[in-house]
């Protein structure tokens, strides 16, 4: 017993040793350990409880947004809802679970819901993929670790320019409670997906926060250029162009 105490406590830095060697090992063992580790009031039981999957399973959310444009003294504001409903369960892939899910939106709370579209969800050992407009999205990684970092965007066909390359994401506040207005949820985590936040040029901020049991909870999009005239800085972080959007739960079920 006590040496596997011990083998608990190095496991996180021998895991991240391993990912800056770039040594690639299998995910379901690296899992497997890192869960034999772990006790039920530090971590999930189940590496999908915070992406579940299920026939009728469904969230829906209030989006509000704003966006900046040069010339313009005031941002538009915006704000509607989504709905994103698990209708089937497609044929497996590659060794891989595959769900599809309906994307509906709404512009008032108590309007009708008017589907857009449909994407795919497939949920392998080792990550969760979505597929949605034709692209494909590394949404998790398992084990859930801060040691883990992975190109969420690896599937993109990224210019080398786009703000999107070049970040690698990574758990934060690993089974932290979270209250969203007054929907309560006991163990979230958050993907950093970008974090450039302190340059003269421009600022990027975007994270997701999911919840055991339910999936995702909240979605944070910041993209904001500052202001130039013929190529200098106007003011100190004076808003030129960009937009903030805020994606939150407001009611799930299943």
């Amino acid at each position: 017993m006590e040496d596997m105490k011990k083998f608990c406590i190095s496991l996180p830095e021998w895991y991240g040793s391993l990912f800056r060697r770039s040594v690639v090992l299998p995910a379901t063992i690296l899992f497997i350990a890192i869960q034999g580790c772990n006790s039920p009031e530090t971590s999930p039981s189940n590496p999908y409880d915070y992406f579940p999957l299920g026939i009728g399973r469904y969230q829906i959310y209030q989006v509000d947004e704003m966006v900046y444009s040069v010339g313009q003294k005031n941002p538009k504001i915006s704000s509607w809802y989504e709905k994103d409903e698990i209708i089937r369960k497609d044929v497996e892939f590659s060794g891989g679970e595959v769900y599809i899910a309906s994307h509906s939106i709404r512009t008032t709370l108590s309007g009708y819901w008017q589907k857009v579209s449909e994407y795919s969800v497939t949920s392998y050992p080792d990550k969760i993929i979505l597929n949605q407009g034709n692209e494909i999205f590394t949404s998790l990684v398992f084990p859930y670790t801060p040691a883990v970092n992975w190109n969420g965007y690896q599937y993109f066909n990224l210019d080398k320019d786009d703000d999107r390359s070049g970040y690698l994401f990574h758990y934060e506040d690993l089974d932290q409670p979270l209250t969203i207005d007054s929907l309560k949820f006991d163990r979230t985590f958050k993907v950093s997906e970008r974090s450039d936040t302190t340059g003269p040029l421009y600022f990027r901020l975007g994270y997701k926060q999911y919840a055991s049991g339910i999936g995702l909870v909240a979605d944070q999009l910041t993209n904001i250029d500052y202001l130039q005239e013929n190529g200098e800085l106007v003011g100190y972080r004076t808003i030129g162009s960009g937009i903030r959007r805020t994606k939150k739960i407001i009611a799930y079920g299943k």
